[in-house]
């Protein structure tokens, strides 16, 4: 089971959780409209047979695509029936697609917002009615994930990043759904791929506000354990490859010193050093590994001494040749 899977399931779960806790007060019409729409657009095919217009949705998870079945039947009366089911190259998934009954396709589609108004052509955005509400804004967002996202965090994909796309047909609509999640403070961004468009968010923040903008507290709480883990790790990282380059530059700095001090014994002898330069040479030769603190530390000086003194030493050498 991977986190995108998680979490569809867990919105599905919830949902069909308060249908039966409000069985009298039931969730706005509106809403289960919304998502459906969303969902239609996101997993179906929109086509138009015997001069009527017609679709049929395409679901690789058999939980979401029963979800929404139930839903038809709910809102509509009509039951989708399957018309065969297939098994998916690339993700080795089985797919289910389902058949929208020709004679209530016309009636359904216009209630969803999918035909233009007065004719049988087929809207090409989304409708102003699933955008100016916030609740019917968050039901469709959460229909086009049902549909066609997908959420990868690092745990499972062994990759750097935190992932979350939503895929469309068209850029237009693609567009408006950009729009939709920027009224909720989802800042997202449109790739092109192949013949799709594909609406993306990669902020872990907003990723995080996204699952728990459509409720899915469990999900959230994984979603913050591998953060978390991952934060750790790249600052324990992070402290690492810092000391190592602190490291680096010590030994570095080490060898420059011990090279200019053996110029100068070998060209002029350490016993021509003043007596403070002198000690300090011996004790550098005798300790190549120690920082320049610990130096300073061992002579008893301050550390703007002992650079003083190193400076001097490098001159001295310099002249030599």
């Amino acid at each position: 089971m991977n986190f995108t899977s998680d979490v569809k399931r867990e919105i599905i779960a919830k949902n069909m959780k308060s249908r039966r806790k409000k069985e009298r007060e039931e969730i706005a019409e509106l809403k289960k409209i919304s998502a459906l729409s969303a969902f239609v657009r996101t997993s179906g095919e929109l086509g138009v047979k015997d001069g009527l217009p017609t679709f049929f949705i395409v679901s690789e998870t058999e939980n979401v695509a029963e979800y929404f079945v139930a839903l038809f039947v709910e809102l509509f009366g009509v039951e989708l029936s399957v018309d065969r089911a297939s098994m998916d190259r690339m993700s080795g998934r089985d797919k289910l697609v389902l058949l929208c009954p020709l004679n209530s396709s016309e009636r359904i589609l216009r209630e969803l917002g999918l035909l233009k108004r007065s004719t049988i052509e087929f809207k090409d955005g989304i409708a102003s009615r699933f955008k100016n509400d916030k609740e019917t804004r968050i039901a469709y967002i959460t229909g086009a994930f049902l549909g066609s996202g997908t959420c990868t965090i690092p745990a499972e994909t062994g990759k750097s990043g935190y992932h979350l796309e939503f895929v469309f047909s068209e850029r237009k609509i693609a567009k408006e759904f950009c729009d939709l999640l920027w009224e909720e403070e989802l800042l997202a961004k449109i790739i092109k791929r192949k013949e799709t468009y594909v609406v993306y968010i990669k902020n872990k923040e907003f990723i995080s506000d996204f699952l728990s903008m459509i409720g899915a507290e469990n999900s959230l709480k994984k979603f913050f354990t591998v953060v978390d883990k991952r934060d750790e790790a790249n600052q324990s990282n992070r402290a690492a490859n810092c000391f190592s380059g602190n490291a680096d530059k010590v030994a570095q700095a080490s060898v420059k010193q011990i090279f200019a001090i053996e110029r100068i014994k070998a060209k002029a002898g350490l016993d021509s050093l003043t007596e403070d330069l002198k000690e300090l040479a011996f004790f550098r030769l005798e300790n190549p590994t120690m920082s320049m603190q610990e130096i300073a530390n061992s002579l008893n000086i301050t550390k703007s001494c002992l650079n003083h003194r190193i400076r001097r030493l490098m001159e001295i050498s310099g002249k030599l040749g």
